[in-house]
């Protein structure tokens, strides 16, 4: 970790930039312009693209980029393809920039990268300092019975936030930005409750929940995050940080759907989600899920189908990014 804390001031021409992009959210030609003049101001050798593509969405570029010696690698996409790269570049103390060119850009905001200015963010490969954030590592369970493992930097859930990001559409997204997520959120509204037993820093995050006497509850939403930023610049919970080694779990209990509806005028009157009908789990561990009838489920933003048992665990301070 020495090395990513002390990355700055070193002019060595092997040192250079990897810039690992979702080429259909950047202009390429302007990004390779403004990266190129970076690298040779700071007297670096010239810096490196890899464009992602609907096979990969950033992980075989960025290990690639990481394969060649490169001292920053940098997103530019959204928070899918800032998580592709981070799941890759944690624990490598390679520190990561993030260049948002997405809709949410929850990654972003949480470290204080401007998702408004490229030139601020950009200022970054040269005047960021290196801070460790952590990330979540997920493994599901499908309705099958088959596992699958994800990386989450932001946050995942079921119930009412997965049925909102699983109905958004994407050409009003491209067209509006962030109020598409408002027009689907007002449509989730109409989705029913989920029954699902809920527990955190368990054990034995293997075992059932059931087994143990955990007991089904009504359910309209469960977010397991690691900062509390929601799309549209929303704070979920005030005091949550990226880098504070605490993973929160909010679970939401609306009796019924106008009890939903005044949750989320409170959430967005006062900026934080705890209120009546709202428990906020504190895990430096695992938190657990699961979803006997099968759900659908988010992470990150994008929908991964249904679910019947999510096992999240904490990896406190693995990833090196560069913030203000």
């Amino acid at each position: 970790m020495e090395e990513a804390s002390s990355w700055t001031g070193d002019s060595s021409p092997k040192k250079f930039v990897a810039v690992v992009a979702q080429p259909v959210k950047t202009d390429m030609d302007a990004l390779r312009a403004a990266v190129t003049t970076i690298s040779e101001q700071a007297g670096w050798g010239p810096p490196r693209f890899y464009e992602t593509s609907v096979e990969d969405p950033g992980r075989g570029q960025a290990q690639e980029a990481l394969e060649a010696g490169a001292s920053i690698v940098a997103s530019s996409g959204g928070d899918g393809t800032a998580c592709a790269v981070a799941e890759v570049l944690a624990e490598t103390g390679v520190p990561m920039a993030i260049l948002p060119a997405g809709t949410g850009n929850l990654l972003a905001r949480a470290i204080g990268v401007s998702h408004n200015s490229r030139t601020a963010a950009l200022a970054l490969l040269t005047e960021g300092r290196p801070r460790q954030i952590d990330i979540m590592s997920v493994d599901m369970v499908r309705p099958d019975g088959s596992r699958f493992t994800e990386t989450s930097v932001v946050g995942l859930g079921i119930g009412y936030n997965a049925d909102l990001m699983a109905g958004t559409d994407e050409t009003l997204k491209k067209r509006t930005g962030w109020f598409a997520y408002v027009v689907s959120g007002i449509r989730a509204i109409r989705t029913h409750a989920v029954k699902a037993r809920v527990a955190g820093d368990v054990d034995d995050p293997s075992r059932s929940l059931a087994a143990s006497g955990a007991h089904v509850r009504s359910i309209r939403s469960i977010l397991v995050v690691t900062c509390g930023l929601l799309v549209g610049g929303l704070r979920l919970l005030e005091d949550s940080e990226p880098d504070d080694g605490v993973m929160e779990t909010v679970v939401a209990t609306p009796k019924s759907r106008f009890a939903l509806i005044l949750q989320l005028g409170r959430l967005i009157a006062r900026r934080d989600a705890r209120g009546p009908d709202v428990e906020v789990i504190l895990s430096r561990r695992n938190i657990v899920v699961e979803c006997p009838r099968g759900t659908v489920a988010q992470i990150d933003g994008d929908p991964v189908g249904h679910v019947t048992r999510i096992e999240v665990t904490l990896r406190p301070g693995v990833l090196t990014v560069l913030s203000p």
